[in-house]
């Protein structure tokens, strides 16, 4: 299978577990279910498929597990007061959740599915350990503790665009897998989330993000069949800084 080359799947690939995990598809279920563990002398790794709109972690819990997504996508929600909820970031094949949300050494936010997903838990004690002796993994667990920041950064971006419509279509640009970015047409997305869960995410209304996604339709920059989203090139096509964006996600 073809993976995405991401500092955790490499970090996955030196700890020798990645080619035994194959094309394990998420399952529908209503609960959670640990398909198996996969063998490691000093650690213990847990594969675990949830159903959509699962909930991964909990805000408060103890930061023990990297967790690493296999397939799906998931969102990390703070909560802000009694009834408001701001989605702080969207995770996606081959990233890390929850690494860079901390407040004393637990989750700040929770992490709950967009749709069904397979989540790989890898303890962080056992971890580290293994890295003391390895400075190779070290440099790999390293690379994979600053993904999620740049994933932070990238975001910081996006929100600092003043016109709505251009921060919606820097977004889209940013989900675009980097070899359909570099290559000729147009690329496709399949979105996971919501308009309301793009517009927490966005610092947007659902109003706002509804006449942005209608304001690119019209401009001829997207097109939209549902939740796919075609990126049309030409001559008001996003910068190469989107691009650049999308690169470090893929």
């Amino acid at each position: 299978m073809i993976l995405p080359s991401s500092p955790a799947f490499a970090l996955l690939a030196r700890l020798g577990v990645l080619p035994t995990l194959g094309e394990r598809p998420p399952t529908r279920g209503a609960h959670v279910r640990r398909l198996h563990v996969v063998g490691h002398p000093d650690l213990a790794i847990e594969h675990l498929s949830l159903p959509g709109r699962a909930v991964l972690f909990e805000a408060g819990e103890p930061f023990q597990t990297l967790h690493i997504v296999l397939h799906g996508a998931l969102k990390t929600v703070a909560h802000e007061g009694t009834d408001t909820e701001r989605i702080t970031s969207f995770v996606r094949r081959g990233e890390v959740i929850g690494f860079e949300q901390m407040a004393d050494g637990g989750h700040a936010a929770e992490a709950v599915t967009l749709e069904p997903s397979v989540v790989l838990a890898v303890p962080v004690a056992g971890l580290e350990a293994l890295s003391m002796d390895d400075p190779t993994l070290l440099r790999l667990w390293w690379r994979t503790c600053a993904e999620p920041m740049e994933r932070h950064a990238a975001q910081l971006i996006l929100l600092a665009r003043r016109l709505v419509h251009e921060r919606l279509e820097r977004f889209l640009w940013s989900l675009a897998p980097a070899s359909t970015v570099m290559a000729e047409g147009a690329p496709r997305l399949h979105l996971a989330m919501g308009r309301g869960e793009i517009a927490s995410y966005l610092g947007m209304t659902n109003e706002s993000v509804s006449r942005a996604f209608a304001k690119l339709v019209e401009e001829g920059r997207i097109r939209v069949r549902g939740r796919h989203i075609d990126l049309l090139s030409g001559p008001n096509a996003p910068s190469r800084l989107a691009a650049g964006l999308a690169v470090r996600r893929a």
